[in-house]
């Protein structure tokens, strides 16, 4: 394939899985490796495959080493980049199905889909509940501009404009693929999505915690959404609210009607939360006012 096409792979602590993936890549363009601080081989196997490795001095994140990938392919002036992980989850044999959108002329950015075509069947179920929830929840943060089906997708390919956008990204957490989305569909770029295949007996498999990393993306999410869709985020914590007062308030009152008292510790917490939804609500106005203006 074209030379104009980088081939863009993060990597940390692979050495088991580094080579293959290169070999594979090679194939069709040329191949970036971001040694994040590995403390293995990595680097070494990389350098061994005959292609360009960047090494960070320490470990500093996936965003990090996107970014890394992104300057770099900025720099040498190529026409498309796709990234995709070290662990040899992805299959780089797919990489054309990727491309194919991007070099038609439609689509700026496409992403590797694990819930099309049934792939989602070999997905363990506790991956499918928690992508189901971030991509629930970067939806919300597209604000109805897009539906994607798998934003935690790290099997992405993008032409330069999309690249040229994502040259002002300021992640630098674990929501960077949810972070990219929002930021380029804010920007109108073209996104797709193509069906993917993905494995999951890898070596590195259980490298990060799940649920860790999980937590972690939701709360960057939950961030995103109260900074760009405020009155969402703190509408919805003030419902919340109003529905545990007026639960509490029921429990209170309920024996009025049979023994003409009133529980009082309920009566209190129904009143902080109603007190807690009002305040919740106005903040929820008034940020999203200024939200609208920052915006304008």
């Amino acid at each position: 394939m074209s030379h104009n096409i980088l081939i863009a792979i993060p990597a940390y602590n692979e050495e088991l899985t580094i080579g293959s993936v290169v070999a594979l890549s090679k194939r069709y363009g040329d191949v970036l490796v971001v040694d994040d601080g590995s403390k293995d081989k990595t680097y070494d196997i990389a350098l061994s495959a005959g292609v360009h490795v960047i090494k960070h001095p320490r470990n500093m994140g996936k965003a990090q080493a996107l970014k890394t990938a992104f300057k770099y392919a900025a720099e040498k002036g190529y026409d498309v980049v796709v990234c995709l992980d070290a662990d040899g989850q992805h299959n780089p044999e797919e990489i054309p199905k990727l491309l194919e959108p991007i070099l038609n002329g439609k689509a700026d950015m496409v992403i590797g889909s694990r819930f099309l075509d049934g792939a989602k069947k070999n997905i363990p179920f506790y991956r499918r509940f928690g992508l189901w929830i971030l991509n629930a929840t970067t939806n919300v943060s597209l604000n109805g501009t897009l539906k994607i089906t798998d934003s935690q997708s790290g099997f992405r390919a993008m032409n330069r404009k999309a690249l040229g956008e994502l040259m002002e990204i300021s992640s630098n957490g674990y929501s960077v693929e949810s972070d990219m989305l929002v930021h380029l569909a804010e920007k109108g770029v073209r996104i797709k999505e193509v069906p993917i295949t993905v494995r999951y007996d890898v070596p590195n498999k259980h490298k990060k915690n799940p649920l860790s990393h999980g937590v972690g993306v939701l709360a960057d999410l939950v961030s995103l959404i109260g900074y760009r869709r405020p009155l969402l985020l703190f509408g919805t914590l003030s419902l919340v609210s109003f529905i545990i007062a007026t639960a509490l308030g029921y429990f209170a009152f309920l024996p009025y009607y049979e023994e003409g008292t009133v529980y009082l510790t309920p009566a209190i917490g129904s009143g902080v939360f109603a007190i807690i939804g009002i305040q919740l609500f106005v903040a929820g106005l008034t940020l999203n006012v200024l939200a609208k203006m920052v915006r304008e």
